[in-house]
């Protein structure tokens, strides 16, 4: 089974693979408008709000744990 948590705020949301997370921490340093942070050693989005669809997060995240991340992509 699967560990995924969904952040959802309008029509941005974020999947993220809490097995395959390893807390690297990519996605927080390459999101530009600090949308992630860490939660007990893995990354949560509770900021999906200021989301801007830039795909960053979900380009460098080396386990791809970000599964989906906009209704715009």
């Amino acid at each position: 089974m699967t560990n995924i948590k969904k952040w959802e705020d309008n029509d941005h949301w974020v999947e993220i693979d809490l097995d395959l997370c390893i807390g690297a921490g990519d996605c927080i340093e390459v999101c530009p408008v600090d949308v992630y942070d860490f939660l007990n050693n893995k990354v949560d989005a509770e900021n999906i709000g200021e989301c801007t669809d830039c795909m960053a997060c979900q380009d460098v995240c080396p386990n791809d744990a970000i599964l989906k991340h906009s209704a715009w992509s």
